[in-house]
């Protein structure tokens, strides 16, 4: 039996001086239909500290910590592991949510026949500015091929973010799908491609509802050869999926 419509996974890897800002933002939800699954990699900072006393207030948040740092798929693979809810999103522990993101995906799941919900999100730097262009909210219904393209491309409101989609626990189990672990980059447009071509229906809505803070230091801002390689392995990754998508399609007709 499913105890929660939605389970959240966030990942945390020394984030002390953010991580609350981050969990009170999950706990200010308008609908209280999900728990929380904080997946600690080995922090060496206040990070398990700070999340061991919120899951002692709170019965529907629960923290693993691994013994060693793996990385952040490997991180989201644990959680995976270990979550209940029909519905599966991803939260990184140094940004927040709008009050009304959980209840924007359950709503939708509840009211339309699709595999994927996306929402749209704010990119902003670490003292709260706004670095992209918040459109007139747009929703639409599409199929495999369109949801790819909009996976991959490097501008828009869907890319391939996880924290801005929610999908559904079945299929990600009954196709085996999980995080590469050998990328530290675009590890989350393999697997968004990767379900994206085993589901059927996606709803893309670009109502902001996530704070994706940019912060100095991070690894999308730092620019080394392993990062290279890792958008080079991504990038084949993805078009090999495509393609063994596309063959299967095919020899089904």
């Amino acid at each position: 039996m499913v105890k929660n419509k939605l389970s959240i996974i966030m990942t945390a890897y020394n984030v002390a001086d953010y991580i609350s800002s981050t969990i009170d933002s999950v706990i200010a939800q308008t609908n209280q239909d999900f728990n929380l699954i904080i997946v600690d990699d080995c922090s060496t900072d206040q990070t398990q500290k700070i999340t061991r006393s919120y899951e002692k207030d709170y019965d529907w948040i629960s923290v693993i910590c691994h013994s060693e740092n793996q990385g952040v798929s490997a991180a989201r693979n644990t959680g995976l592991k270990h979550a209940d809810g029909e519905l599966i999103t991803f939260i990184d522990g140094d940004d927040r949510v709008e009050p009304d993101y959980v209840d924007h995906f359950l709503t939708i799941f509840n009211n339309e026949d699709v595999d994927m919900v996306t929402c749209g999100f704010f990119n902003e730097n670490e003292n709260g500015k706004v670095k992209n262009k918040i459109a007139k909210r747009q929703t639409e219904i599409v199929g495999r091929d369109e949801v790819i393209k909009q996976i991959i491309k490097m501008t828009g409101t869907v890319m391939g973010y996880t924290w801005n989609k929610a999908y559904i626990r079945s299929i990600i189990e009954e196709n085996q799908l999980a995080f590469a672990t050998d990328l530290d980059l675009m590890e989350d447009q393999v697997f968004n491609v990767e379900y994206a071509t085993v589901a059927r229906k996606f709803y893309l809505d670009n109502v902001p509802l996530y704070h994706y803070i940019s912060r100095k230091g991070s690894i999308t801002q730092k620019f080394a050869v392993e990062n290279v390689r890792d958008v080079g392995v991504a990038r084949m990754k993805v078009y090999k999926t495509i393609r063994d998508s596309t063959r299967n399609e095919k020899n089904q007709i």
